[in-house]
This record gives C-alpha cells, structure tokens and sequence, in this order.
C-alpha cells in the first residue's frame, strides 16, 4: 500500500479520536466562550484587544477545520486503499 495513503489513514484516524473525544470539545468550547465573552466584555474602543481576540478566536477555528480537514482526508484514503484492493481482487476474477 501507498506510504502516503497509510499515512493519512493514521493522521486521519487519530485527527477523530481527537475529534471525538469529550475533553477535547469542552476544552475547544470552553475557550471558544472565554474569548467571546472576553470580546462582549472589552471597550467599545479598545480595538487592540478586540483584535487580538478576534484573532485568537480564529486560530481556535483553524485548528478545529484542519483536525476535521485530516480526518476527512484519511476516510478518503480508506475508500481509496479499499477501492485498490477491489480492483485487484476484480482483476483476478
């Protein structure tokens, strides 16, 4: 098998446990709140401080949509390395 096709089988499988697992979500949720409440809570014209968490905010997102873009990547691989045994196995038939 394709070293790069097991690779994001594993980067994939290990991206959903990751994903799936409930101290990772309250972790990420807990975190995504304090800095919404930290932005409801800053002044009106502290725009230094709305930005930098504006930009915290974001990267929190970025980790979530690449831990997710991983997984989704290694599913593919499985259909992929699945889809390559197939083949072999009709070219015998």
């Amino acid at each position: 098998m394709d070293e790069k096709l097991v690779e994001e089988m594993r980067k994939g499988s290990e991206a959903d446990r990751i994903l799936s697992n409930p101290v990772y979500k309250e972790a990420v949720e807990s975190v995504r709140k304090g800095i919404v409440d930290a932005m409801a809570s800053s002044p009106m014209g502290d725009d230094k401080t709305h930005n930098r968490l504006v930009i915290a905010l974001q990267l929190v997102n970025q980790i979530d949509r690449n831990l997710k873009s991983y997984m989704q990547t290694g599913q593919m691989a499985k259909i992929q390395a699945s889809g390559g045994a197939v083949q072999k196995i009709r070219g015998i038939a």
